[in-house]
């Protein structure tokens, strides 16, 4: 894999958010509300934000952010759910499900399940995933 020349400014960055997500106290009223920035070789950044969805969009997007020690998993739900959503976690992928459709969300690592958890909280569904090293 080749280096590119803002990758150590990437990688500090996403140590900060890790460590600020990791500090956060997960309450009733948590909620993280963000953006993705992806860079691939050769090409210009694209940005997600978390607050766009496209219309006629049936299945949610998500986000993964790959940390040193765990998985943040960050998925939007979408405003109109008859039932509450759920996420089974399994070591190299997660099932969520909402209402009627599931989604199977392939991790990058393996992981804990013991020591993984979701939460579903203002809309949106956050999953954090320990990973076996």
């Amino acid at each position: 894999m080749t280096n590119e020349p803002n990758d150590d400014v990437f990688r500090n960055l996403a140590k900060v958010m890790e460590d600020i997500i990791t500090g956060l106290h997960i309450d009733e009223n948590a909620r993280f509300i963000g953006c993705t920035i992806i860079s691939g070789p050769g090409g210009d950044p694209r940005i997600f934000q978390t607050d766009e969805q496209d219309e006629g969009h049936e299945e949610p997007e998500y986000e993964i952010i790959d940390g040193s020690d765990k998985l943040y998993v960050t998925l939007e739900l979408p405003p109109d759910l008859d039932d509450i959503p759920g996420a089974d976690i399994q070591p190299d992928m997660i099932r969520v499900s909402i209402d009627d459709m599931d989604i199977d969300i392939p991790l990058p690592s393996t992981v804990d399940t013991g020591k993984s958890f979701y939460n579903v909280n203002n809309g949106v569904l956050d999953i954090i995933c320990e990973k076996i090293l």
